[in-house]
C-alpha cells in the first residue's frame, strides 16, 4: 500500500478532523435555502392565525379577502374538510387541526390562508378575512388542565372526556416501595424543565409544486426528515409515495424544530394541487416562534431512598408533561418523556419505579426533540439535580 493511500485512510479515520465542504458556497452568497427557490408561475401563501388561546368559531367571513386583487385562492377549515383534510396525523399517532374547524386550541393556530400573487398581497387579504370568536377558558398548565372543572380542549376526540393524552410507568413498584421503607435518608425533589423554543435563523417553508400531467408532486421545504415527511404527505395527498418528491434543500437551522408536519405544508400542497400552480410558503418569524413544535416543558417530581453511608437504594419519579394542544412529538421514543427510564443510568440504582403523565393545554404543540436530545437531556438534568440533593441532605460531596 503506497503511502498516499495511507494517509486517506487516515484521513478518513474515526474521530480525525475532517475539512468542512460548504464553507465556499456560503461565505460567496451561494447557499441555496427555501426562499430562494423560484418556479415559473409560482404564488405565494399566508397564513391567518387566531389571536385567542381556547376559542369557539361562530362564523368565517373571507368575502373581503376574495375581491382583492392579485387572490387566486382562500382556504379555510370548512373548505379543507370538503377534502378530508381538515385534521392531520401527527407523528405521536394523534390529530391535529390542519385549519381550525370547530374551535381554536391555541394562541397562533392557522385558521385560514390565502394563495395570491406576491406575499404582500395575500398577507392584506388575511387581515381582510373576518373571524367570530367566542372566548372559552384557557388551560396553561398540566393542573389547570386536571382539574375537575378544566374544560374539555380536545373535544373533537370521542371518548375524551378530559385532558390526560397518557399515562406511562417503568419500574417495580413493590420493590421501589421496600427499598424506601429500609432507607435512612428519603431525598426529595421538584423540577420544572421549561418549555423552550429552538428558533432557527431561517424559519419553516415550503414551495409545492403539483404537475397535474405526471400526477407528480415536488415539494422543496425545510425539513429535517424528508422521508417521513413524504409517507405522511402521501397519505394527506392521496398521492403514492413514488409519485412525491421531497427536496431538503439548504437548512438555516433545524434543532428538532424542522422534523414535524405543519399546516402550512399541507396548506401549500392542497393550493398546488388545485390551483395547478406551485405555491409558496414562507413562514415569519412571529409565526415561527407561536406555532412550530416547542421543547421541553415538564414537571419533575422525585424522591431517592438512601443509606446514611451514601448507598442508593431505589428511586421514585414522576414527570408531568405539558404537550399543548396536540399530541405532536417528533421524536423516537414513544412519549415527550422519552428516554427519562435512563435516569440514573450512570449510578448504582438497585430499584426504581418512573411514572410519567401527559396533558392537552392551550399551547403550541410540543415535543421535538431539542437539539437532538431525544428526552435524554431531562433524564441526566434529573438525575444529577436528584443526586445533588441526595448529597446535601447526606451532608456529602
Amino acid at each position: 500500500m503506497t503511502s498516499q493511500a495511507l494517509d486517506e485512510i487516515k484521513i478518513g479515520g474515526l474521530g480525525s478532523s475532517r475539512k468542512r465542504v460548504e464553507d465556499d458556497r456560503f461565505i460567496r452568497g451561494k447557499g441555496n435555502y427555501t426562499d430562494d427557490i423560484v418556479l415559473p408561475g409560482m404564488l405565494h401563501m399566508e397564513i391567518l392565525r387566531s389571536p385567542l388561546p381556547h376559542a369557539r368559531i361562530k362564523s368565517i367571513d373571507a368575502s373581503r379577502a376574495w375581491e382583492i386583487p392579485g387572490v387566486h385562492l382562500v382556504l379555510t377549515g370548512e373548505m379543507m374538510a370538503t377534502r378530508n383534510l381538515a385534521w392531520m396525523p401527527t407523528l405521536s399517532y394523534d390529530t391535529q387541526a390542519v385549519l381550525a374547524t370547530d374551535k381554536v386550541r391555541f394562541q397562533g393556530q392557522e385558521v385560514a390562508c390565502v394563495i395570491a400573487d406576491d406575499p404582500y398581497v395575500a398577507k392584506d387579504a388575511c387581515e381582510a378575512i373576518e373571524v367570530d370568536y367566542e372566548p372559552l377558558p384557557v388551560v396553561v398548565s398540566p393542573w389547570q388542565g386536571l382539574a375537575p372543572d378544566a374544560p374539555v380542549i380536545r373535544d373533537d376526540k370521542t371518548g375524551q372526556a378530559d385532558n390526560v393524552i397518557y399515562n406511562w410507568e417503568v419500574g417495580d413498584e413493590a420493590g421501589t416501595d421496600r427499598a424506601f421503607e429500609q432507607a435512612d435518608v428519603i431525598s426529595k425533589l421538584e423540577l420544572h424543565y421549561p418549555r423552550s423554543h429552538p428558533s432557527p435563523i431561517e424559519c419553516c417553508g415550503s414551495v409545492a409544486d403539483f404537475n397535474r400531467a405526471t400526477s407528480r408532486l415536488t415539494v422543496y421545504m425545510t425539513t429535517q426528515a424528508p422521508h417521513i415527511i413524504r409517507a405522511a404527505v402521501a397519505m394527506v395527498a392521496e398521492l403514492p409515495e413514488q409519485m412525491i418528491r421531497i427536496v431538503s434543500p439548504d437548512i438555516g437551522g433545524g434543532f428538532g424544530n424542522k422534523v414535524p408536519i405543519y399546516p402550512g405544508y399541507v396548506c401549500s400542497i392542497l393550493a398546488s394541487i388545485l390551483l395547478e400552480r406551485p405555491v409558496k410558503w414562507i413562514e415569519d418569524k412571529t409565526g415561527n416562534l407561536i406555532s412550530t413544535g416547542f421543547a421541553r416543558d415538564v414537571y419533575l417530581k422525585g424522591e431517592m431512598a438512601l443509606r446514611r453511608d451514601g448507598k442508593i437504594l431505589g428511586v421514585r419519579m414522576h414527570t408531568d408533561a405539558d404537550h399543548g394542544a396536540f399530541f405532536a412529538d417528533a421524536q423516537p421514543s414513544k412519549f415527550k418523556i422519552g428516554l427519562i427510564h435512563s435516569a440514573f443510568a450512570a449510578y448504582d440504582v438497585p430499584v426504581a419505579h418512573l411514572t410519567a403523565r401527559g396533558v392537552y393545554t392551550n399551547k403550541a404543540p410540543g415535543g421535538v426533540a431539542y437539539r437532538c436530545s431525544f428526552r435524554v437531556t431531562e433524564a441526566m438534568f434529573f438525575q444529577e439535580r436528584m443526586v445533588q440533593e441526595a448529597a446535601n441532605d447526606l451532608g456529602m460531596d
